[in-house]
């Protein structure tokens, strides 16, 4: 049963050591995708760690975790973000699922843990069961879909594993607000496609909804005053994405 590792990367000089340094002892295959808008070592360092790489222009993430999977040669594959890692106690959990694998399962979905602006985020609907997703799964049953917010649609049974890889994001509010303009481009893009008409009343009140889940039903004031400035920010992005939307059906 051979496990191939695959991560898509864009000037991650600095995270992706940490990353593949982590899967080490879990595979000897790592495929690693490079943006070709690339700038910094990105490339030279996943070669340096023995990592297969391709290079790709970027369109969507889910063509480029595809075109990740496709080059690789394991039965079962692992997908990591090159700002994450693998803790021990998952590579643990997962070598000894490997090893005693049931033919009936086809995939396995992983609990997340964020760390945003320096501190693990316990609520603020960060929560690791709340961003648990199917990241590990059998070759020939699954398939990344969506132009956003992308996930593995899997063709068959989904087990779920106890142990958390890590995520380390937005070490700063301006790494933040970045990711923002991003995401919204996509998601506005992918609403325009989808026949989503503008809406000014979903303008005015999902940025206040998105606020109040946050911060008050999801514990957001938990986690202090990251807390408050993510269900913040997190609103904010819904009135960006609103307004993207109506540039885009009135330009």
């Amino acid at each position: 049963m051979k496990l191939t590792i695959v991560i898509i990367a864009y000037n991650e000089e600095k995270n992706l050591p940490r990353a593949i340094k982590s899967v080490e002892d879990l595979t000897s295959e790592i495929v690693v995708v490079v943006d070709s808008r690339t700038t910094d070592k990105t490339r030279e360092i996943a070669e340096k760690l023995g990592a297969k790489v391709f290079v790709r222009k970027f369109d969507i993430f889910a063509n480029q975790k595809n075109f990740a999977s496709d080059n690789a040669t394991g039965d079962w594959i692992l997908s990591l973000d090159a700002d994450e890692e693998v803790s021990p106690m998952l590579a643990k959990e997962i070598n000894s699922q490997l090893s005693t694998l049931n033919s009936q399962v086809d995939a396995f979905s992983i609990p997340r843990k964020n760390y945003i602006l320096g501190k693990f985020i316990k609520y603020t609907r960060w929560q690791p069961e709340l961003d648990r997703h199917v990241w590990l799964w059998r070759k020939s049953k699954g398939r990344w879909v969506g132009d956003v917010h992308e996930e593995v649609e899997v063709d068959g049974e989904v087990v779920r594993l106890k142990n958390p890889k890590l995520h380390y994001q937005y070490e700063t509010v301006s790494q933040f607000l970045k990711m923002m303009n991003r995401y919204s481009e996509l998601e506005a893009d992918q609403r325009v496609k989808k026949g989503v008409k503008f809406s000014f009343s979903r303008m005015f009140f999902e940025p206040i909804y998105n606020f109040l889940v946050r911060y008050f039903y999801r514990l957001g004031f938990l986690d202090g005053w990251r807390g408050f400035v993510l269900s913040y920010l997190m609103a904010v992005y819904h009135l960006e994405l609103w307004i993207k939307v109506w540039e885009r059906q009135n330009a």
